[in-house]
C-alpha cells in the first residue's frame, strides 16, 4: 500500500511546469505515485511522461481523459482507480511548490491525528505572503459580493475580514469548513465514502463542496508546514472564466441553500466564535 498518491490535472500545461513538479515530488523515504491526468485535446505528453519514468524510474502513471473533464471529473478518475490502494491521497494544482520534507512531515501529522477529512498546510504566495486559504462556508455575498461591489472598498474588506479567517492568527493549527482545493491532502477511506469530487461542477466551487462534505470528518489547517502556490486569480482575468466560476456558485447554492441554509450558519458562527476567543488547538 502506498503511503501517498497524488493526482494532478493537467490541461495544455508546459512540459517545464510538469517537469518542475516531478522533480519536487519524489523522496526515498515515501512510498508514493504521482498521477497526471491530462484533460487536453490531444494525447501529446505520454511519450514525454514516460521518457522520465524511463530515465528515473519514478511511479507515475498519466492518464489521458479524451476531452475537458474538470477539475472535479479529472481528479474523480484518479481518485476511483486506485482504491484501496492508500492511505493517503492528495489534490494538488501544478502550480504548486514545495519540498519533500514538507510531504513526509503532513504524513507524520496525519498518522498522528488519525481521523480527519483533508488537512492543509499554510498556503503562500511565492514571495511569502498568506494566501488566507482557510474560508468560512460562503454565502451569496461571499461570492458574488465581492466579486461585483468592488467599488465598496471597506465593505468588501469586511467580508473577507470573516470569510479568509482574518479574524485568526494563521500562527495556529485550525478546524476549518472550506480548505483551498489547490492542496487537500485527504484521508483516502474519508475521500472514497464521498464519493470524491460532485461531478456537477466542471471547474470552481467543487472544492467547496467537497471540503463541506468531508468537514464532518474534520478538516485541519496545518501551521507549521508550508507550500507555495503561484496563484493567478484567472476568473478574475477573464470573462469566460468569471462566467464558469458563477456558474457554479450558482449550483452550488441550489444544492446547498441560498439564504436559509442552518448548518452553513451554525458551522461559521461556532469557527468565528471559537478562534476570535483564541481557542486554538
Amino acid at each position: 500500500m502506498y503511503d501517498l498518491i497524488t493526482s494532478v490535472v493537467l490541461y495544455n500545461s508546459k512540459y517545464s511546469d510538469i517537469e518542475k513538479y516531478i522533480a519536487q515530488y519524489f523522496g526515498k523515504s515515501i512510498n508514493q505515485k504521482l498521477v497526471f491526468v491530462d484533460n487536453s485535446e490531444e494525447d501529446k505528453i505520454r511519450e514525454y511522461i514516460n521518457d522520465i519514468v524511463g530515465i528515473n524510474n519514478y511511479d507515475i502513471d498519466y492518464m489521458f481523459s479524451g476531452n475537458n473533464l474538470g477539475y472535479g471529473k479529472g481528479n474523480n478518475l484518479a481518485i476511483n482507480k486506485y482504491l484501496g490502494q492508500t492511505k493517503y491521497f492528495l489534490i494538488s494544482n501544478l502550480d504548486i511548490k514545495f519540498s519533500i520534507e514538507s510531504i513526509k512531515q503532513l504524513i507524520e501529522r496525519a498518522d498522528m491525528i488519525g481521523e480527519f477529512g483533508v488537512l492543509m498546510p499554510k498556503i503562500s504566495y511565492r514571495n511569502g505572503e498568506n494566501q488566507y486559504a482557510c474560508r468560512l462556508l460562503p454565502t451569496p455575498m461571499n461570492l458574488f459580493g465581492r466579486r461585483f461591489l468592488k467599488f465598496m472598498k471597506n465593505y468588501v474588506e469586511k467580508i473577507d475580514y470573516f470569510y479568509e479567517y482574518k479574524f485568526s492568527s494563521y500562527k495556529n493549527d485550525m478546524i476549518v469548513p472550506y480548505l483551498s482545493g489547490c492542496f487537500m491532502f485527504t484521508k483516502y477511506v474519508n475521500l472514497i465514502k464521498e464519493n470524491g469530487f460532485d461531478k456537477r461542477y466542471f471547474m470552481y466551487m467543487e472544492d467547496v463542496d467537497l471540503s463541506r462534505r468531508m468537514f464532518k470528518y474534520t478538516n485541519r489547517y496545518i501551521a507549521n508546514i508550508e507550500v507555495f502556490h503561484d496563484f493567478k486569480k484567472e476568473s478574475h482575468k477573464s470573462k469566460k472564466m468569471t462566467l464558469a466560476h458563477m456558474k457554479s456558485a450558482v449550483q452550488y447554492f441550489n444544492k446547498w441553500g441560498w439564504i436559509f441554509d442552518k448548518e452553513r450558519k451554525k458551522i461559521n458562527k461556532e469557527m468565528v466564535q471559537k478562534y476570535r476567543n483564541g481557542e486554538y488547538l
